[in-house]
This record gives C-alpha cells, structure tokens and sequence, in this order.
C-alpha cells in the first residue's frame, strides 16, 4: 500500500513541476522572433503570426514540456462570396473573381448543367480584376475546384461545392482561397537562447528580437494581423472602381469618414470635394468612392457529376 502512494505521490509531483515549467515558459515566451527569413510573433492571448516573403501565417499556439505547438488558421471554405446590389444594373449581374490561382480547375455556374471553366487551359496574360457581366442572373451561384493546385504539404482540403443564393444582389466578388493558403501544424522547441526549428534539428536559435525593435513592428504587426482576418473571413470588402481591396491599402479604411449615397448605393469621401470626385477611376489606391460588398452565407456539399460546358468564362492567351 505505502508503494503505491509513494509511486502516486512521485506521479503527482512530476505533473506538478511540469505545469509549473509550462506556466513559466508561458509567461516569457511572448514576443517577436525573427530568423533569416521569417518573423515569429508569439502573443499572449495564444495567437500567432508568422511573417516572410509573400506569407502571412496567424493561428493559435499552446506549449508541452520544451515545445511550443502552432496550429495555422486555414481557411473555414474553398470560396467566399459577397454582394451588394448595383443600382446602375438593371437586368443581369455582375461578378468579380478574386484569388492568385484562378484557372480551368474552377467551376461556376448553374447546378448542374450549367457550370463553365472560369478560364481556359493554360491561360495566360490575365488582367486584374477578372470581371464578368452577364444578361441573365443566376438564382444560385454554384462554385467548385476540380483539383487542388499548389498543395505539396499534404493537406487533405475536402472536395465540395459551394451554392450561393444570389437574393436580391446583382453584383459580386468571389474570393477564391486557393489551396496553398493551407498549412500543417508545427512545432518549435524552446531553448535559453530562442526557439529552435525541430523539423531540421537546427542548432542555430531564432532569438527574440530587443523590446526597441518590438516596439517599432507594433503598428505593423497590428494592420497585419487585421489584414489576416480581413482576407480570410471578413464580413464585408470595401473596393474601388478597380476592385482594390482595403486590406491592400496602408491602413484600413474606416466608414466614417464617408457620405453614403442611397440612390447609388456608394461611398463617397468627405474629404473630397463632390466636383473632384472620380467615379471611374481604376487607380490603385484611389479612395474617393468606395463600394461595400457584404458576404453572404452559402451551404456547402461533396461534389458530384455536373455538366461542364466547353467555352470558359474568360479567355486568357497571350499566343492570340
């Protein structure tokens, strides 16, 4: 009997001071890490963000003895859709497609005998935005991606499509996640000189940058972190005549600080005289008259046969 409670006792303990070295690994590991190539941001609320060329990474972390584990956020759907209604649209609609892998293995149209390529094979010499204007408007937006491209990770990304009811909207985007916006868990271990990648049995520590140099990154890594959520799940866009996007401009754009006009259905600047404003302006950072597109909820099952029609949505050949 005194065995037993002394090997219980022992098991106690052991749990004891494990929960005590996680609270303290817990308590200091917070902060920006930097490597040769990436930046680590490790908060206290249990989120993260990883930052490199063409990467944002945010998510969730948690730490198990000397490791701390990060869980990415990948995206909760293949599309997202949002509308608004467009006054100046009197029969149709109009849709934009948004996403860096946009090719032939998107499908869209009417399920299921009415679903086009959004591109054509091989296509090149896209122009941005990719939009589409159309005499007769779709009760249902149907979406589907017949192949996951760039995914070498691993990731099992389920193969549904996506129906969105169009309502009373005449006019909208389509985000497109493509599939190298998904990404494993992984693991760092923690040492007295940093963190260290466990993958490549790195010795060489990714340290913690100074609290001078943290402090200059807050601004930025506060826009970044709202962008992330921005570009993953927002509940509204806010684009230009050239559907550029407020999460690609150098700050957000707050609603405030412009004058909603009904009959139009826009946004328009105060700061701006009416006279100045340029309602079709495509330029990049142009803010003078913004449209507010807010995202509509579609339900999601695994695909099934459909018929694909042979001419794509849009034609893309530079060779023509």
């Amino acid at each position: 009997m005194l065995l037993k409670f002394n090997k219980l006792l022992v098991l106690l303990l052991t749990l004891c001071v494990n929960l005590v070295c996680a609270q303290q690994s817990e308590q200091h590991i917070d902060g920006v890490y930097k490597s040769s190539n990436a930046a680590f941001v490790i908060n206290k609320n249990k989120t993260f963000l990883i930052i490199a060329y063409g990467t944002l990474i945010k998510g969730t972390w948690k730490i198990e003895n000397d490791l701390i584990y990060l869980q990415p956020k990948n995206p909760d759907a293949q599309f997202y859709v949002y509308a608004r209604k467009n006054p100046t649209i009197k029969n149709g609609m109009r849709v934009c497609f948004m996403g860096d892998r946009l090719s032939s293995a998107i499908l869209v149209g009417t399920f299921p005998d009415k679903m086009q390529p959004l591109f054509n094979e091989d296509a090149n010499c896209k122009d941005f935005p990719s939009v589409h204007l159309s005499n007769e408007k779709m009760d249902t937006i149907t979406l589907l991606e017949r192949e996951n491209q760039d995914n070498d990770r691993g990731i099992e990304i389920p193969k549904l499509m996506y129906h969105f009811a169009s309502g009373d909207f005449n006019d909208f985007i389509v985000q497109h996640m493509q599939s190298s916006l998904y990404h494993n868990d992984f693991m760092l271990k923690i040492g007295k000189e940093g963190l260290y990648a466990v993958s490549d049995q790195s010795d060489t520590p990714i340290r913690k940058s100074t609290k001078e140099e943290e402090i200059s990154m807050l601004e930025e890594l506060k826009f970044l972190d709202q962008s992330f959520d921005r570009a993953f799940d927002a509940d509204f866009k806010l684009v230009n005549n050239g559907y550029n996007t407020h999460d690609d401009m150098d700050q957000e754009i707050e609603l405030a600080a412009y004058k909603y006009d009904t009959d139009k259905n826009l946004y328009l600047n105060r700061a701006i005289p009416a006279k100045e404003l340029d309602y079709k302006s495509t330029d990049y950072h142009y803010d003078g008259i913004l449209m507010k597109f807010d995202q509509i909820k579609g339900t999601s099952e695994p695909q099934t046969a459909v018929k694909i029609l042979h001419n794509p949505l849009f034609i893309a050949n530079c060779d023509n």
